[in-house]
């Protein structure tokens, strides 16, 4: 069975047609979603006047702290309000949809290093990820799949075939597939014209430095949405609703009659 993920969803001819239920038929879904890591802040980009203080600073890259959720991780890492903070472990902060690109490839629980600035020093801030709490969204799915996986706005972006235990994303830049072969994920990747530019077999727990750098995220986040598929953490994001059918009015059913 092949799991297709569609953006944006269009609803399906095919879903089920009810014969003027009650209301509390209606059903309502609640998707399962694997846990999410959490930083505990909101940011927001630096204006000149800030930057202007840290010539250290690479231009375009950071973010100033807008506030702190209580209790949050950031919180108990000693992280407080206008600290700026410009790298997390070694990866440049460069926008809002790239921050949340990489919280999507971690783990709650997880430690992980921020790099920022206080009072013009240098600060680095050891923090230990915790789950998004269910109220709480920072970061937008629509953010993270378009910064990571942009595609055909009419197409599908992803394809996940559970029977073959495998996934694929295609996009204009070429198309990539992973498939699991019992401890083994096989990777492929070919250009526009189907040409292959690399395949390699990884360890399931293997990292993925060897794919090339164009493709390394988009091969991670592919694995991991393989990952929580097979695990039963995934499912559609739009399931199919009843499609209700009003009674005919009383005169129209005298007249046919």
């Amino acid at each position: 069975m092949a799991l297709l993920f569609f953006a944006p969803m269009v609803a399906s001819a095919e879903e089920p047609v009810v014969m003027n239920p009650p209301k509390s038929f209606i059903p309502v879904v609640r998707p399962h979603q694997a846990p999410r890591a959490w930083l505990g802040l909101q940011v927001a980009k630096p204006d000149q006047t800030i930057t202007a203080q840290l010539p250290s600073l690479p231009p375009g890259i950071g973010f100033v702290v807008k506030s702190i959720d209580g209790d949050g991780p950031a919180e108990k890492a000693g992280l407080a309000n206008y600290d700026l903070i410009w790298k997390l472990d070694e990866q440049l902060l460069v926008n809002e949809s790239q921050l949340a690109t990489l919280l999507r490839l971690y783990k709650p629980g997880e430690e992980i290093a921020i790099h920022g600035f206080r009072g013009g020093k240098h600060q680095e801030f050891k923090l230990k990820l915790g789950e998004m709490p269910a109220s709480t969204n920072n970061f937008s799915s629509s953010v993270i799949e378009n910064a990571l996986m942009p595609g055909d706005p009419i197409g599908p972006m992803r394809v996940v075939n559970v029977a073959e235990k495998s996934a694929s994303f295609s996009h204009e830049s070429g198309r990539a597939s992973i498939r699991r072969d019992g401890e083994i994920v096989k990777v492929k990747i070919e250009n526009p014209k189907g040409e292959m530019i690399f395949e390699s077999d990884f360890a399931k727990d293997e990292n993925f430095n060897r794919v090339p750098e164009l493709w390394r995220r988009r091969i991670e986040v592919l694995n991991r949405t393989l990952d929580q598929t097979l695990s039963g953490n995934m499912i559609p994001n739009r399931q199919p609703r009843p499609r209700v059918i009003p009674p005919p009015e009383p005169s129209k059913l005298s007249q046919n009659q």
